[in-house]
């Protein structure tokens, strides 16, 4: 374990799967302890098992929908006076709805920006006035590169990232002369769940790198896609005393697919 994160406290959202659970492991392995939560506690739980055997004194769980935004606060003050202070936040909580904007059901565009935007800004709400109260914090929300580039059917997606990168920006200089770091890790196409949501028969992995003019996609410079580890290890650099300076930040991690725009 490593001795200079043993009494670090961490909230991760999204962890049973994907960039949520590549980072969970990460932390582990590096010595902080964490509060793994998810809003679906069996796959939590399934998917957390050999982990929590791995880590018992290190990992918890709880169950976290962010859809249910009356209970975001109670739930993050229950998990404080049950746990301890929280030093560091770590969202990868996200949802995908795909759907033209011109026929997209409001349903469904209400559901994204309720987990996306709505639920997001309540959890970092909850955990930053506790961490404003202590005077120190850090917080590390996983956006999109897709806040900053138009896509095909993923409209709704793009806008509530890019209303969710605001969000934490704000916060962040609202936060910032107390000395809490607020900072975004935008992935690109991802090897995940969601990214496998995007492909079919005549669409995966290598037409994604080479790219598609026909729906505006520039390709994948590296010539590759990003590995969840890849984004974990990304947001554990965020957190670090080596991005002590680092604020208001948002780290593109997606190949150089969106040239930095």
């Amino acid at each position: 374990m490593n001795a200079q994160h043993r009494q670090n406290t961490v909230l991760l959202t999204g962890a049973s799967r994907g960039i949520g659970f590549a980072t969970l492991t990460r932390l582990l392995e590096s010595g902080y302890k964490v509060i793994a939560t998810d809003y679906q506690m069996d796959a939590l739980e399934t998917h957390c098992a050999q982990l929590k055997q791995a880590y018992p004194q290190q990992l918890s769980l709880s169950c976290l929908d962010l859809t249910d935004l009356d209970q975001i606060h109670p739930s993050i003050a229950a998990l404080i006076s049950q746990y301890g202070p929280i030093d560091h936040l770590v969202s990868c909580a996200g949802i995908l709805h795909l759907h033209p904007i011109l026929t997209m059901p409001m349903e469904q565009l209400a559901h994204t920006f309720d987990v996306n935007v709505f639920g997001q800004v309540a959890l970092m709400q909850a955990v930053g006035q506790e961490m404003k109260h202590r005077g120190t914090g850090n917080m590390v929300i996983v956006g999109s590169n897709a806040a900053n580039t138009p896509r095909a059917n993923m409209g709704a997606y793009a806008a509530s990232k890019a209303a969710l990168h605001m969000m934490v920006k704000c916060m962040g200089m609202e936060l910032a002369a107390i000395g809490i770091r607020c900072n975004i890790v935008s992935p690109g196409s991802t090897r995940t769940d969601m990214q496998l949501q995007l492909w079919n028969e005549n669409y995966g992995e290598q037409q994604v790198i080479a790219g598609d003019a026909s729906t505006f996609r520039l390709g994948i410079p590296l010539n590759k896609i990003a590995e969840p580890q890849d984004i974990a290890n990304t947001i554990l650099f965020l957190m670090s005393d080596a991005a002590n300076h680092i604020t208001l930040h948002d780290l593109r991690v997606d190949g150089g697919a969106t040239l930095d725009n």
